[in-house]
């Protein structure tokens, strides 16, 4: 568990970064460029700008490595949303990180659009395997666009442009291509990049607040955090009174992150917000609050159509999708379609989907990886109470000391149907194949595969029963109609087993 250690001391981590990146034969699928994104998955309102003729004022020389100065004024366009301003050069989106840091007036709330890919630095700023290979004292250093006194109120499209090469390096908050946002950034790629930094540090956005959207963003970055709040794609989301919710839309991670606390592949930290169509394939370490999608969800939160499939580290609170979610005295959130493939090693509260969950929605999450913890392991939720847990499955592994089970580690008053769970499950004291704990719950339509003489619960203390099959009867047609609706068979996939409708 020392790796963690990465994340704390910024000298250490530019030695010693040489996690490797997960991958699954999923990536392939989702291994596009931006340029490749088109629309913006499922929020209609926001799409990918097409490309368009440069007006003949425009002036800029694209492509040229940024020489560290900055542009005193724009390629061309009125900042309008039929003529935006365009960037065409690294000394143009430096103009735009001036500006926005210096308020200027006339530049608020206005649109810009790159024109073409910009390039921060030459050469490898890390290689395949996230690590940092470049002489720092011969790269640029990049301000971000905002920072925690400013956040940038625009419009920003990438059009499917790719920003490489960014380095930033410092202990101070507010971290990324932008350093704080409260408008629209959307179809932009950071790749073969370095971020370094304090508390809300991510490699698109540092920092999103009140109605910010980010939409259709891919990182191939390497992101470290000495803070709170540290994520692939964004670093935290700042919730402003009154009834504005921010967006995260079809955002992708490749690349490896490690921080401290609230450490997420896609954002690290967050609370009335709007996450959908999401996927990371990068290793996730930390130590409290870790997820393969968010580190800390809590209160008004949707969370949508989540796939994790790279490796999650951490010490309290790790989940594949969510290290802790929920708000502990009222409801607070929803979680809808979620997978994980990753592997999850933790301690304290260690789920395949979450570490901790409590006062929260859970509908038609699966995992099919292994989960190593000590207490309260499991292959979906180490830790549930006062949830409704709905259509969900675990064909993972898990291994723990006490509290463990294949669906849920601890239990407690909530309302769960529609699971079964294949995997072996191992562990000291109150082990369960279902459930490790299960206290006055509500409870139907739970299956396990049969395994010796293993029981079902560690202990049941009030609340519902769990019927054994066999793996032939589970690998059936009617084994799929028997779990409800939300499930479908489909013979040539997960080994057979029955799959939730979603992943179809």
């Amino acid at each position: 568990m020392s790796r963690w250690i990465v994340g704390f001391v910024v000298a250490v981590m530019m030695a010693a970064c040489s996690q490797t990146v997960s991958a699954s034969s999923d990536e392939s699928s989702a291994n596009d460029t931006a340029k490749d994104v088109g629309s913006s998955g499922s929020n209609g309102d926001i799409s990918s700008s097409s490309e368009e003729e440069l007006a003949e004022d425009c002036v800029g020389e694209s492509g040229r490595a940024w020489d560290g100065t900055t542009a005193k004024a724009f390629a061309c366009g009125s900042g309008t949303k039929l003529s935006p301003f365009i960037i065409l050069t690294a000394e143009q989106l430096a103009y735009l990180s001036f500006v926005v840091g210096a308020s200027e007036k006339d530049y608020q709330g206005k649109y810009f659009k790159l024109a073409a890919d910009i390039l921060l630095n030459e050469g490898k700023v890390i290689d395949d395997k996230g690590g940092f290979v470049a002489d720092s004292a011969k790269l640029h250093k990049w301000t971000p666009i905002g920072n925690s006194s400013v956040a940038f109120d625009g419009n920003f499209d990438g059009a499917g442009h790719t920003v490489s090469g960014m380095f930033i390096n410092t202990t101070s908050s507010h971290n990324g291509l932008f350093g704080n946002s409260s408008g629209t950034v959307q179809n932009v790629t950071v790749e073969n990049s370095w971020v370094s930094g304090g508390k809300f540090t991510g490699s698109i956005i540092g920092n999103m607040k009140g109605a910010a959207t980010l939409a259709n963003p891919i990182s191939r970055t390497s992101v470290f955090g000495n803070g709170d709040g540290v994520g692939g794609v964004v670093g935290n989301y700042q919730y402003v009174c009154c009834n504005k919710v921010g967006k995260i839309v079809n955002a992708k991670n490749y690349g490896n992150v490690s921080a401290v606390d609230y450490v997420g592949g896609i954002i690290g930290s967050a609370k009335d917000i709007e996450i959908s169509d999401s996927e990371n394939f990068g290793e996730v370490i930390g130590r409290s609050k870790i997820g393969g999608i968010v580190g800390n969800l809590q209160t008004n939160t949707l969370l949508s159509n989540a796939k994790n499939f790279g490796k999650v580290v951490g010490k309290d609170q790790t989940g594949g999708i969510i290290g802790y979610f929920g708000y502990c005295c009222s409801a607070s959130g929803t979680l809808k379609n979620a997978k994980n493939n990753g592997k999850i090693e933790g301690e304290k509260f260690t789920g395949g989907i979450i570490g901790k969950n409590e006062n929260s929605t859970n509908l038609s999450v699966t995992n099919n990886a292994d989960v190593v913890g000590t207490l309260y392991s499991a292959g979906l939720f180490g830790y549930v109470k006062n949830s409704t847990t709905k259509s969900m499955y675990n064909t993972g592994d898990v291994f723990g000391s006490d509290y463990v089970g294949g669906i849920a580690g601890y239990n407690q008053e909530g309302v769960t149907s529609a699971a079964y769970s294949t995997g072996k499950v191992d562990g000291d004291s109150l082990v369960g194949l279902m459930i490790g704990y299960n206290y006055n719950t509500t409870m139907a339509d739970y299956y396990y595969l049969k395994q010796g003489e293993q029981e079902p619960f560690g202990l049941n203390n009030g609340g519902g029963v769990a019927t054994p099959k066999t793996v032939d009867e589970m690998k059936s047609e009617s084994f799929a109609t028997l779990l409800g609706d939300e499930f479908v068979y489909k013979s040539g996939v997960n080994d057979g087993f029955p799959i939730l409708k979603w992943e179809e």
